[in-house]
C-alpha cells in the first residue's frame, strides 16, 4: 500500500482541522431542528433606497440560488457602501476572490452576500449581530456593474449540505414571493430600515447612548408615526422649515457630521395629516483627538523598601476629558503595561535599590490613547 506523501498529509490534516473548527464554531441549536428561521432584514445602509437589477429565476439566478437579489444604489455610487447582516448569526465562510461572505443562523438558515471588495474581520464562527457592518459592495468575481449579491438559503449538516434558496421576506415590510418568469421584482426599490422605529409613537431613536462618548463615527437612526410623511434633521438645532426636507418615513444622521464636541440631535417630522413634531435626542460626544501628555516632573528619590505617593501634574484633554491613566514602573525606556489609575498619582510599591522609569499613557473619555512617555526618573537608595 502507497503511503501519502508528506504534503498532500499535511493537507488532509489542515482539512480536518478547518472542519473541526468549523463544526466547534458553530453548534447545532434546538432551532436548528425545529426549523425556526430568524427575521430577515435588508443588507443595504439603513434609510438609503437601493434597487433590484436582478431578481428571481433570471441570469445568473436560475440555479440553486434561484431567488437570489442584485441589489444597486440609487441615486449614488454602490462601491464602498457598507453591507449588514440581514439577522444574527456568525461567520461560516468568507470566499475572498469572489467576495462572498456566508453567515449561518438558527433554523438551518443561512445569508450569502456576494462580490464584496472586503469582509469586516471575516474570522470563522465569529458572532455578528443583524444590522452590523460585514464588508463593503463591490464587483469581485463579477467585473462590470457594481453590485450587491445577496441570496437566503436553507442547508443540512455542518458543511451546509443540500443548498437552497428561498423566497425573500424582510421586516421593513416587502414580501418578494415566487410570481413566475424571469427577474421576478426587478426594478423594485427597497429601503432599509433598522429596529421596528416605524411603530413608535413620536420619533424614536437608535444607534447610540445618550450622554457617552464616540471615538469613532456613529450612525443614529430615526423614525416613528410623527414623520410617516418625511422629517428635516439638524444637530445643534431645531430643523424649522414649512415641508419635509427627506420625504421617507425613516432616516439616519452620522455623528462625525457634527464634528467633535458634546451635540444633541433635532429631528421635526410631518406625519399624513401634515402635523408636525420636534423630537431631540442627546447630548452626545464625538472625540477623536487622544489626549495631551502630562508634563514630566522632577526627579525622585526614595529608600528601599518605602512604599510612597507619587503626583504628577494632570494631562490636558479639550473635548471628553481625561478618564485616568495607563502606568509602568521599570527600567525598560519603552516600557509599557495594563496598571490604571484614574487620577494623576499611584502609590509606588516598594522597590530594591536602583534606578526606575516612571511611564504613563493618558487615556481620554472616549477611549482615545495618548502617547507613552516617560515622565520621571526615579531612584532607590539602599
Amino acid at each position: 500500500m502507497m503511503l501519502p506523501s508528506r504534503r498532500l498529509l499535511r493537507r488532509w490534516l489542515a482539512l480536518a482541522f478547518f472542519f473541526a473548527a468549523l463544526v466547534q464554531a458553530t453548534p447545532l441549536t434546538a432551532a436548528d431542528h425545529a426549523g425556526v428561521a430568524p427575521e430577515l432584514w435588508l443588507p443595504t445602509p439603513f434609510g438609503e433606497q437601493w434597487r433590484i437589477i436582478q431578481g428571481y429565476a433570471c441570469g445568473t439566478h436560475n440555479g440553486w440560488d434561484r431567488y437570489s437579489l442584485d441589489l444597486v444604489r440609487v441615486g449614488g455610487p454602490s462601491a464602498g457602501a457598507p453591507v449588514r447582516a440581514a439577522a444574527d448569526g456568525v461567520i461560516f465562510v468568507w470566499a475572498r476572490r469572489s467576495g462572498t461572505l456566508i453567515l449561518r443562523h438558527e433554523g438551518n438558515l443561512y445569508t450569502m452576500y456576494t462580490h464584496m471588495q472586503h469582509a469586516e474581520n471575516p474570522q470563522i464562527g465569529r458572532i455578528v449581530a443583524r444590522g452590523d457592518v460585514i464588508g463593503a459592495v463591490g464587483d469581485r468575481g463579477s467585473p462590470g456593474i457594481v453590485h450587491l449579491h445577496f441570496t437566503a438559503f436553507m442547508a443540512e449538516g455542518p458543511w451546509a449540505r443540500n443548498r437552497r434558496s428561498v423566497p425573500l421576506r424582510f421586516a421593513e415590510g416587502y414580501d418578494l414571493p415566487e410570481i413566475g418568469g424571469c427577474n421576478q421584482h426587478g426594478g423594485r426599490v427597497l429601503v432599509a430600515g433598522s429596529t421596528p422605529l416605524s411603530n413608535v409613537e413620536g420619533i424614536g431613536f437608535a444607534g447610540a447612548e445618550i450622554g457617552r462618548w464616540y471615538s469613532s463615527d456613529m450612525q443614529i437612526e430615526f423614525s416613528g408615526t410623527a414623520m410617516t410623511a418625511g422629517y428635516r434633521a439638524a444637530w445643534g438645532a431645531d430643523p424649522v422649515g414649512a415641508a419635509p426636507e427627506m420625504t421617507m418615513p425613516n432616516g439616519s444622521i452620522r455623528l462625525a457630521e457634527a464634528g467633535e464636541g458634546l451635540h444633541t440631535l433635532f429631528v421635526r417630522g410631518w406625519d399624513r395629516n401634515g402635523q408636525q413634531t420636534v423630537a431631540a435626542f442627546g447630548p452626545i460626544g464625538y472625540d477623536t483627538t487622544p489626549p495631551e501628555s502630562p508634563p514630566a516632573i522632577e526627579p525622585i528619590f526614595l529608600k528601599a523598601g518605602q512604599a510612597t505617593l507619587i503626583a504628577w501634574e494632570p494631562a490636558g484633554d479639550a473635548a471628553s476629558g481625561v478618564a485616568g491613566y495607563r502606568l509602568s514602573i521599570g527600567i525598560d525606556p519603552e516600557g509599557i503595561s495594563e496598571w490604571f489609575t484614574p487620577l494623576p498619582e499611584i502609590e509606588a510599591p516598594p522597590l530594591a535599590p536602583g534606578e526606575y522609569l516612571l511611564r504613563v499613557q493618558p487615556i481620554d473619555y472616549a477611549g482615545n490613547a495618548g502617547e507613552w512617555v516617560t515622565i520621571a526618573r526615579i531612584v532607590v537608595r539602599p
